[in-house]
């Protein structure tokens, strides 16, 4: 099954769709960004788009610069990129 993906923008508002207890809880009570997954028949799964923690964005200033790569750290770069929990 195909999944499909957006984002959208959730007003101040709140489209009064989303309850408020949710967009409390989510910290979404005054708008924010939104990720849409399609689940076909299923439904839709939503959930808030949040910032990065500094622990995230500490690892992201860690790494490899953008620039020209062999191949071989090219690799070595997508096979830490995919491992779970880095």
């Amino acid at each position: 099954m195909k999944v499909m993906t957006m984002t959208m923008t959730l007003t101040s508002k709140r489209q009064t769709v989303f309850p408020l207890w949710w967009c409390r809880r989510e910290k979404l009570e005054n708008g924010g960004p939104l990720n849409v997954f399609d689940l076909g028949k299923d439904g839709l799964l939503i959930r808030p788009v949040k910032a990065p923690g500094k622990e995230v964005i500490a690892r992201l200033l860690e790494q490899t610069p953008a620039s020209r790569h062999s191949s071989r750290q090219a690799a070595a770069i997508v096979n830490q990129a995919l491992r779970p929990g880095v």
